[in-house]
């Protein structure tokens, strides 16, 4: 897919690859300085890129067999879980540098652990948890064996002076499989989730209530009916995790997920409203989130209540892991607005807190020696300098064009998937301009492998081809002051013309743009003082943005990220359906 260009970081355009529902593209996180691959549903692309940021997108479609369409998603799977396992393997030897480090301050056991922060430490004598997974004696004992167990390997591991030899995964090629690292620190933070699973079922404490969100309101009450399917859900999880801790064979999220499903649905119970778990929106993200005005905030929350009802129903549909993830998954994207965070993928119950059952321990905390520190703290920063050298960005040689050429060339070198020739192979080197996305596009489109070229507008142009009027269609909506379909927002900065549709008329509006954009900069330092240069910067972002449609080129469209889902023409859900 060729995405248009607009405003901001897309002045370039952009490229992704469509298989089936899932879209595969390349972003650059200037947090952790890696490329990132990135893997999202297909209705949520479109509408980041065709509606919020206005984009035309071009799809150059290729002819090819299910089992060829299989094992190109699955490589590109690969690559992406690839990619993850070492972002993963990073995280976790930054965890142990830093809880090496901790040693020299303080216990271990006052670190903060990612989970633990839905509970206090105050016990809590009226829990219903004790009687509702009612162990037998014999099962008691059990537990209590795997927990003394658990303390022994935690304790071992806190005393244990020796320096780990932790292989580095391989950062050669970003089609290597890699496994995840085990460290003495994520191997003991792995059982204590455990030990404190197995503690809180006999010996309960009060929940962290702000970790927790109540929705308010009579849309959000749970009726009789639906208070009986969260106690019959509440009941099959329990069951699912009496088998982990009896067996003792689940991950510790695992365990730690199962319980906290049981304690939400148990609070919606006795509130008889729904309630679910915060998450904590931390990690790589690519939309930048957008302060919405009141009255769209107001437009938006009626939205998602009729959103709210569709994903209710779903989830009263039955028993399944895939509903309870599909039900959280909304619950997020709901508490990510309710916040004014952006929303990110992926995410697990990980509220961070302290564990409230301490593990009492009379090793020193301060004996652990410096050449273990200082060799763990040696490990992270070398293979984070590998992976930021595997996945790395340049605007030209590595950008999101020819790093998606760079992929498909490797895993596919001469184009095709088991003799079946899917696309002639586009070089990612710089002297083919390969790196342009507009330039790739001109040559997919005559590629042989080629078969169909669609189009699916932006949101604007979907608005505009439904006006009859020609003065309405052509004057009244590139006039920015006059437009019905368009109104200024927080992602643009101020212009007077769209130059997008036609080309002829394009440097002449364009100079207008350029002579607006100079007055506004002007105007904009002389109130810089008052608005700390917002002016001043919205006007050199006009004109930087104008000069090249005085040479033909078009790159700004606008952007829509406060329309209301009625807005949405009728024309965009059947090309999607497409």
């Amino acid at each position: 897919m060729y995405i248009d260009s607009n405003s901001g970081q897309s002045s370039g355009g952009h490229s992704a690859l469509l298989l089936g529902d899932r879209v595969y593209h390349l972003q650059y996180s200037f947090e952790d300085q890696i490329f990132h691959i990135v893997r999202e549903n297909w209705n949520d692309f479109r509408f980041q890129y065709g509606v919020i940021e206005n984009r035309n997108i071009e799809f150059y479609k290729w002819n090819l067999s299910p089992s060829a369409k299989q094992t190109l998603r699955q490589k590109w799977n690969e690559l992406y879980l690839v990619q993850e396992t070492h972002i993963q393997n990073q995280k976790i030897l930054e965890e142990d540098s830093e809880s090496n480090e901790s040693y020299k301050k303080e216990d271990y056991f006052q670190n903060t652990r990612v989970g633990f922060g839905y509970f206090t430490s105050i016990l809590d004598p009226n829990s219903p948890i004790p009687k509702q997974f009612h162990f037998q004696k014999e099962e008691f004992k059990n537990i209590n064996e795997q927990l003394a167990q658990l303390k022994l390997n935690i304790l071992e591991k806190i005393s244990s002076q020796t320096s780990e030899s932790i292989i580095l995964p391989d950062t050669s090629s970003p089609l290597r499989l890699v496994s995840t690292i085990q460290t003495s620190t994520n191997q003991m933070i792995q059982w204590e989730r455990k030990f404190f699973v197995r503690k809180f079922l006999q010996n309960p404490v009060l929940l962290y209530e702000q970790a927790f969100v109540t929705l308010e309101g009579k849309e959000f009450n749970l009726t009789n009916e639906e208070i009986l399917i969260w106690k019959r859900y509440q009941s099959k999880l329990i069951k699912e995790l009496k088998s982990c801790i009896l067996s003792n064979e689940c991950q510790d999220w695992e365990e730690l997920t199962l319980l906290l499903r049981v304690l939400y649905l148990q609070k919606s119970i006795d509130d008889k409203q729904i309630v679910f778990p915060k998450k904590n929106f931390t990690g790589f993200s690519y939309l930048e989130f957008t302060e919405l005005p009141s009255a769209v905030i107001s437009t938006k929350q009626k939205e998602y209540a009729s959103l709210f009802l569709e994903k209710r129903k779903d989830f009263l549909g039955g028993y399944h892991p895939i509903q309870f993830y599909n039900w959280e998954t909304f619950l997020s994207h709901y508490q990510s607005f309710m916040d004014g965070k952006t929303y990110t993928e992926g995410i697990e119950f990980n509220w961070v807190g302290k564990n409230p059952y301490l593990i009492e321990t009379n090793k020193s905390p301060n004996t652990k020696p410096e050449s273990i520190i200082t060799h763990t703290k040696n490990q992270a920063k070398i293979y984070t300098k590998k992976i930021r050298q595997l996945y790395s960005y340049n605007l030209v040689f590595q950008n999101c064009t020819n790093e998606l050429f760079y992929y498909l060339n490797l895993m596919f070198p001469e184009g095709n998937i088991g003799g079946e020739q899917f696309w002639d192979p586009l070089s990612n080197s710089i002297f083919g301009l390969n790196f342009i996305p507009s330039v790739a596009a001109k040559k997919l489109s005559s590629n042989n492998y080629t078969k169909e070229i669609k189009l699916y507008p932006s949101y604007r142009n979907l608005k505009r081809n439904n006006i009859k009027d020609w003065e309405e269609k052509y004057i009244v909506e590139r006039f920015v002051p006059t437009s019905k379909i368009y109104r200024s927002n927080p992602m643009d900065h101020s212009f007077l013309f769209f130059t997008e549709e036609s080309i002829w008329s394009r440097p002449v509006l364009g100079f207008a743009n350029v002579v607006y954009g100079l007055g506004y900069t002007g105007i904009g330092f002389i109130k810089s003082p008052i608005d700390k240069g917002r002016k001043f910067s919205e006007g050199t972002e006009t004109i930087f943005y104008s000069i090249p449609e005085l040479f033909f080129f078009n790159i700004r469209k606008g952007h829509f990220p406060l329309i209301a889902a009625e807005e949405i023409p009728e024309e965009y859900y059947q090309n999607e359906s497409q």
